[in-house]
């Protein structure tokens, strides 16, 4: 059983957590950075799928700077710090929001590619369909976060369900409902939905295959999407991969779980990592993966060692 209390976390862990998510946010940050100036500068990849990747990366550089600046916080007060200074209200009111937002857009991308490709109604098409795949992801995140800054129960989470970055008060009552409320359950939600919306994706695209005898292209499909908008098939995986840590960590403090304090911290470390990192992920994928952006980003052919590699690699992510 670890003995470990916020003060002494704070003593030992802060300084390298901070550094872990001062790189993971800078990083994060440049590369949504270069997502917005891929969409601006290509247009030949402007459809309605990339400007719900583009809604999305925006609402996970939000994120990263929220968690960037926190580490400033830390940097600058260290543990001379209350649970409810301005600053890290602030900070929680930016990051919650983003949060809650970039899991909205997760499921609208879902959603949209599910109606495209299995419905054959392209949700873009009517006015009403796209104010609403563009104000759900807004409304109710500001509306939740709102909430729960006239509660006053954001701020100082002393590192029990987040990295060095405020978000719920560790002493507030009813503190895992306000972690439910304003994260958790939507995190857990968006992983179910969007799941299960790609296995019908999937198994929508193999149905097709069969009647048809050949591949299904995307492009056929819907002419408003473009055959590398397959890779976003698996984007639920990238949130997974990056958000699974905090939310392993929040289920272990509510069945109170005690773990080797080695693995508390590599949990924590992991955390701090992946809670920044969302845009990097989505950079990796969407913007190196796709053949469009590559030529344009480098038409010399300097990506010719690798080429035939990635478009294989991608092409493995189409469903047979």
């Amino acid at each position: 059983m670890s003995t470990t209390t916020p003060e002494s976390m704070s003593t030992n862990l802060a300084t390298v957590t901070s550094i872990i998510t001062c790189i993971s946010a800078s990083v994060s940050v440049i590369s949504g950075l270069a997502i917005l100036w891929s969409y601006r500068q290509v247009p030949h990849i402007q459809n309605y799928t990339r400007y719900l990747l583009l809604c999305l990366t925006i609402a996970d550089i939000f994120t990263a700077y929220g968690n960037l600046i926190s580490t400033v916080r830390w940097f600058i007060i260290g543990n001379d710090k209350e649970k409810n200074d301005t600053y890290c209200v602030a900070q929680s009111f930016i990051t919650t929001t983003s949060t809650l937002s970039a899991f909205f857009w997760t499921t609208a991308i879902a959603i949209y590619i599910f109606s495209a490709i299995a419905l054959r109604v392209n949700i873009a098409e009517k006015r009403t369909g796209k104010i609403m795949m563009s104000a759900i992801p807004i409304l109710i995140p500001v509306t939740i976060t709102v909430v729960a800054l006239g509660s006053g129960v954001l701020g100082e989470d002393d590192y029990s369900g987040s990295g060095p970055w405020c978000w719920i008060k560790s002493d507030v009552s009813n503190n895992v409902m306000w972690k439910l409320v304003t994260g958790k359950a939507w995190e857990v939600m968006t992983y179910m939905v969007t799941l299960v919306l790609y296995i019908l994706i999937k198994f929508s695209i193999w149905r097709e295959n069969r009647r048809r005898g050949r591949y299904l292209r995307w492009s056929e499909a819907d002419n408003r999407l473009r055959d590398e908008d397959a890779i976003f098939g698996i984007s639920w995986l990238f949130l997974v991969i990056a958000r699974i840590w905090g939310t392993l960590r929040f289920f272990k403090q509510v069945f109170d779980v005690q773990l080797p304090q080695r693995v508390a911290d590599i949990l924590l470390y992991l955390q701090c990592v992946g809670d920044s990192s969302q845009a990097f992920w989505n950079f990796l994928f969407f913007f190196t993966f796709d053949p469009t952006l590559r030529q344009h980003v480098c038409p010399t052919r300097c990506f010719s060692s690798g080429e035939r590699r990635m478009e294989s690699m991608a092409g493995d992510l189409d469903p047979d």
